[in-house]
């Protein structure tokens, strides 16, 4: 995704959606804090990935939205791979915001975890959009380190580009009350081509309340079969949390 753009458009785009998308998740938590409904959060973590090029990746999420609903996104901004000189250039992006829903929000455990999504993906170039829409399943991992630790099933047999279908997994485990491991691996099942891989597992270490360190592997079978591109790489960066 995103192989083709126009590099003067692409980091205007992105930056400024990232910036509208921050305000706007602050005015929410002024008005979620005056009526007691958990705030927004945001994540700033800037990477160096070993395939010579940058990624700043702006996290999100309204957790406590009316009606039982919650967002949660983010937006990558790269620059362009194997072009070492070129790595503080930020000039492509991807973003991906979900809409969710537990069916039964005042259930117990067991069923509180099953719910539904809506979710968005964009990349700069053209025909990159898509909508998904399906079921989800959250639930804890209490070996690891308490209820601080889920995973989350996640099943998208619809998507509006008509390519196929998802199969994802996202997870997170504590190992310490410092350092923790995230992430996700899709599956992408696709109609008229092979089935795409990607995962990204993350390892987390936690400075303060501001700051962690990170250090995560990548893996995109897109780009992979692209002969253009490395899909394999390790980044790590720094993460600073509002």
């Amino acid at each position: 995704m995103g192989l083709l753009f126009d590099k003067r458009e692409a980091p205007i785009k992105g930056l400024t959606l990232t910036l509208v998308l921050i305000l706007a998740l602050f005015l929410f938590s002024t008005i979620a804090e005056a009526g007691k409904r958990r705030p927004a959060k945001v994540d700033l973590t800037y990477y160096f990935d070993s395939r010579d090029y940058n990624t700043l990746n702006v996290q999100t999420s309204l957790p406590d939205l009316p009606w039982d609903f919650n967002i949660w996104g983010f937006i990558d901004i790269h620059s362009e791979q194997n072009n070492a000189d070129q790595r503080f250039d930020l000039n492509r992006y991807f973003f991906e915001y979900r809409l969710k829903r537990s069916f039964f929000p005042n259930a117990k455990p067991a069923w509180k975890g099953l719910g539904f999504e809506i979710e968005y993906n964009d990349a700069n170039g053209t025909d990159n959009s898509v909508i998904r829409t399906g079921m989800t399943y959250k639930h804890p991992v209490p070996f690891f380190h308490g209820e601080k630790s889920w995973f989350e099933w996640r099943y998208h047999p619809y998507e509006t580009d008509g390519s196929g279908s998802q199969v994802s997994l996202i997870y997170s485990l504590h190992m310490t009350e410092r350092i923790f491991i995230s992430g996700f691996v899709d599956l992408n099942l696709e109609n008229d081509t092979d089935n795409r891989w990607l995962f990204e597992p993350q390892i987390n270490f936690k400075i303060d309340e501001t700051f962690d360190l990170v250090l995560e592997t990548r893996y995109n079978e897109f780009e992979d079969a692209n002969n253009a591109l490395d899909g394999f790489g390790v980044a790590g960066g720094i993460k600073i949390k509002f």
